[in-house]
């Protein structure tokens, strides 16, 4: 008896009609050679969803449809034997073993697959269907979470590296089983992997240290021979486009891979040193950054605010924090949140780190005169509703933001002072007439970013009174509230901390604002008079942090020593 096609049993279940059936083998026709299958057809246009494909395909097929309880004994073990192009070509996976038989994830039956698998394992290969979509995501995080082994380097293995400039043309030719190669792979890999923001390669007399940055703290993970730094070195600037040659001036640049699947853009910097250069490697992820200000670690009121801030139609809003205090995601997360097809957003940005589809991103460059002042004054004469500045530095970007506010646009950008109250005498300094900022500011965010701790291990204790009193709690109201500590254990790398939260210090203006800052009161008055209209300074939020046990008490008062 001939095999039902699939389209039949597709209409049989009710799953479609005959007309919607008919439309897509007229797409299929129209496509050929390269035609897809009706069932892809189909979902692409909305009319059948992967799930009502599959369930068609196991019954057409006779092979039954994976289950969720099959999924979570996958065995990551097999797949060194089985490469991710192999996985990707035909959208299938090795799952686990038993006795004599392989279980394999696969999209479709492919006798050449079967034969592949047979050849790899020598086991019977028993296959269980999944969709299209989701095998792709399954794939992605199975390679993912596949330890890859590091490449250690050792003086034996580099003796022959000098730090001479005749090394350099062996590493350009070199293929990826060079050992150079293989350790800067591996270690970018196990970077993205730890969800690190930061590699540090830093030449020293004796040795090459690289250091990841995790949760904002620094340690070390390798320490590289001397012998090694040249080609080292060199195969960073190789990926990042730089000049290998130049080794006296700094130089910056950027690095695209792809890593089990996800694309990861690093921002590089190399910084020549009395011992050689050193390199960082900043992770731009969107993975690992939750662009929403949801998760972003505001109080209900800070949120509401923040929400009605950036609805405005017009106004500057500002963000302001030291370097590394999340400044850029925040205000990503807020153009993610009014990013709309009725508004157009521009931005000038110095780099462009998180690219946002619907939001024309511009990459400041000053070598070709490309600086934030006339990009800004490029994009007004572009007609945006909203405006993003990377950062006011001078006189003449804060001039041209004040006008385009002033002319009916909303304008977010960062600003590097420690609090909010004292973004405004920071302007005045800048030479801005204090009218023109009170009329034009609508806002300002000072934040900072506290680390998590680590739900695994974090361990409830009662603080003394002397750290209650410096968090700003009354000891007698919290005597019997239960805090927590940070530990350590496997979970977080023994760090007792995974993740990060921001707190933050947001300032809505007002008119008595406005008052106090034309008449030019200094940073304390306007704190006072914010204060009394509800704001909470850094230290009070990071304090409601530690009370949730979101954070300890002295992560809190670590990164808040400025704010006493």
């Amino acid at each position: 008896m001939a095999r039902q096609r699939i389209g039949e049993l597709l209409v049989g279940k009710g799953f479609v009609d005959d007309e919607q059936l008919n439309s897509a083998l007229e797409q299929q026709k129209r496509e050929k050679p390269n035609s897809r299958r009706i069932g892809a057809i189909l979902v692409s246009e909305g009319k059948l969803s992967p799930e009502q494909v599959m369930e068609a395909y196991a019954e057409q097929s006779g092979i039954r449809i994976v289950t969720d309880e099959m999924l979570k004994k996958s065995d990551p073990q097999l797949l060194a034997n089985f490469p991710i192009a192999l996985a990707r070509k035909f959208g299938a996976l090795p799952l686990y073993a038993e006795d004599e038989s392989l279980v394999a994830l696969i999209t479709e039956f492919d006798s050449l697959l079967f034969n592949q698998l047979f050849m790899i394992y020598r086991k019977n290969i028993v296959p269980y269907l999944c969709s299209t979509a989701a095998i792709n995501e399954i794939i992605n995080q199975a390679y993912s979470r596949v330890d890859s082994q590091d490449e250690s380097l050792n003086a034996e293995e580099f003796g022959k590296m000098a730090d001479e400039d005749d090394a350099i043309p062996d590493l350009i030719d070199s293929n990826d089983d060079a050992p150079i190669i293989k350790f800067v792979n591996n270690t970018i890999a196990k970077a993205v992997k730890e969800k690190a923001s930061d590699i540090h390669f830093e030449s020293y007399e004796d040795e090459v240290i690289v250091r990841f940055r995790k949760d904002g703290k620094l340690s070390i993970v390798q320490r590289v021979p001397k012998a090694a730094q040249a080609g080292l070195i060199t195969r960073i600037k190789i990926m990042s486009r730089l000049n290998i040659s130049e080794k006296r001036l700094p130089q910056d640049g950027n690095i695209k891979v792809k890593i089990a699947g996800n694309d990861i853009d690093f921002r590089v910097s190399t910084l020549p040193s009395v011992h050689g250069e050193s390199i960082v490697l900043r992770i731009l992820d969107k993975r690992s950054q939750k662009l929403s200000l949801d998760e972003s670690g505001f109080t209900k009121r800070d949120l509401e605010i923040m929400r009605k801030i950036i609805h405005m139609k017009h106004g500057i809003f500002l963000v302001t924090g030291p370097t590394g205090s999340g400044k850029t995601t925040t205000l990503y997360s807020a153009l993610t949140e009014i990013n709309s097809p009725d508004v157009k957003i521009i931005t000038v940005e110095d780099p462009v780190e998180y690219q946002i589809k619907g939001v024309n991103q511009i990459h400041i460059n000053s070598k070709i005169g490309l600086t934030f002042a006339s990009g800004l004054r490029s994009i007004l004469r572009q007609d945006p509703d909203i405006i993003m500045v990377g950062e006011i530095r001078d006189r003449e970007t804060a001039d041209i933001a004040i006008n385009a506010s002033l002319t009916g646009h909303l304008v977010f950008s960062t600003l590097h002072t420690n609090d909010a109250p004292t973004a405004f005498t920071r302007l005045i300094d800048m030479g801005i007439e204090p009218f023109l900022i009170s009329s034009t500011i609508v806002g300002v965010l000072a934040q900072r970013l506290v680390r998590k701790l680590c739900p695994a291990c974090k361990e409830a204790y009662y603080p003394p009174a002397a750290i209650l009193e410096e968090l700003g709690l009354k000891p007698e109201d919290y005597k019997d509230h239960p805090f927590y500590k940070a530990v350590g254990c496997p979970e977080c790398g023994y760090s007792g901390y995974k993740g990060r939260s921001g707190i933050f210090e947001l300032l809505l203006i007002d008119d008595e604002l406005r008052r106090a800052v034309v008449a030019r009161q200094d940073a304390s008055d306007i704190r006072k008079i914010a204060a009394s209209n509800g704001m909470l300074n850094l230290r009070e939020d990071g304090a409601l942090k530690a009370i949730r046990g979101i954070t300890s008490p002295e992560e809190v008062l670590l990164r808040t020593q400025e704010d006493k």
